[in-house]
């Protein structure tokens, strides 16, 4: 028997009737031999047994059931490979609203989750597409209190400082009207400008012990 791939692995069903043999390319070549009665009968007089006969058995369609079961108990051998199913990445709400360009949403939804790194994230990201002063312009007055509570609350830190003091700014000048008009938003900006000054006073503060302390330093360093 000629075969156009080199083979891997050869098996006879325990009557020798049947063969399956294994290809390099993974090809599988199933072959049944035909038996004589003359030659079952020598079977039965020399092993003893009659010949097995397999049924034959349904083939399993994607209709059926078992079709999507099949498999499912087996155990890896101890030389198989697992390939793991990557886990799908959870995209955050302000992240789906950004694809869709709903700018006012994503930021909206950003502040109600007060984490500031993913807040000034979208920010930066709708500075990218000149959106965030437009949306600041079209918030109502609860939007806006919460947009202030914000930067209220992070402005004075370092870490976002250089960002939020210039968009605080912009957004005192845009809304000054409704801030004026609103007791709530008013509180927001007194209690930003205390937060500002207290900031001024820790740094010039700072300042003045770094002066006494560089002299000293120096001395000390010539010693």
């Amino acid at each position: 028997m000629r075969f156009p791939n080199p083979l891997i692995s050869v098996g006879f069903s325990p009557d020798c009737s049947t063969r399956v043999i294994g290809a390099s390319n993974g090809t599988l070549y199933i072959g049944r031999r035909k038996v004589k009665d003359s030659e079952s009968t020598e079977l039965v007089d020399f092993c003893g047994f009659h010949p097995v006969e397999e049924s034959q058995r349904r083939v399993l369609r994607p209709s059926y059931f078992r079709y999507f079961q099949r498999g499912q108990n087996e155990k890896p051998s101890e030389w198989d490979y697992l390939i793991k199913k990557p886990k799908k990445i959870k995209v955050a709400e302000h992240d789906k609203l950004l694809k869709k360009f709903m700018h006012k949403e994503a930021l909206l939804a950003a502040l109600n989750r007060k984490n500031p790194e993913n807040v000034v994230a979208v920010m930066e990201e709708l500075v990218a597409r000149k959106k965030l002063l437009r949306c600041v312009s079209n918030l109502e007055t609860e939007e806006l209190g919460l947009l202030l509570r914000f930067l209220q609350r992070y402005s004075t830190m370092p870490r976002f400082s250089r960002f939020l003091m210039g968009l605080t700014k912009k957004v005192v000048e845009m809304r000054a009207e409704d801030i004026k008009s609103s007791d709530e938003l008013r509180g927001y900006i007194r209690n930003l400008k205390r937060d500002v000054e207290e900031e001024i006073r820790v740094q010039q503060t700072l300042q003045q012990i770094q002066g006494i302390v560089s002299p000293l330093l120096k001395i000390a360093a010539r010693r």
